[in-house]
This record gives structure tokens, sequence and C-alpha cells, in this order.
């Protein structure tokens, strides 16, 4: 299964893939990559997300949940 790097914006409506890769090394250095990249104060988020195919991460990204861990809280 690929990790897929999205753009998100903040009220989570528009999510703009980025790139899929194989390797999940591969698609972390992206996302950090373009974080780095971001102007201060810019509201899109950048995540990585392991599903089966677009349709999937696209749901999963989708879907409001509560951090179930304080470095997941973070994260975030």
């Amino acid at each position: 299964m690929p990790y897929f790097v999205y753009r998100i914006s903040p009220d989570r409506k528009t999510l703009d893939l980025i790139d899929a890769h194989e390797r999940f090394r591969d698609a972390k250095n992206q996302a950090r990559d373009l974080r780095k990249a971001q102007e201060p104060g810019d509201a899109v988020t950048v995540r990585v997300i392991f599903a089966q195919d677009r349709r999937e991460a696209e749901v999963l990204l989708k879907e409001s949940h509560k951090p179930s861990s304080p470095l997941e809280e973070w994260e975030g």
C-alpha cells in the first residue's frame, strides 16, 4: 500500500494530492520539505497517510478524530 502526501485546507474540505510513495521515508521527507517551504501563518496542513488507494486516503483524512496521545495532539 502506498503512502500519500496531501495538502489539506483548515476546514478539511480541500484535499490536494501532492504525491504517492511506496516507502514511508520518501513520503516523510517530501512532507517535511513542503512544511519547511510554507509561509509563516499558512493554515494549510501537509500530511502523510497510509491507505489502499486515493479514495480511502481522502475518506480517512476527512474524518475528524480526537488525538489518541499527547504526542499526536502536539504533531496535529
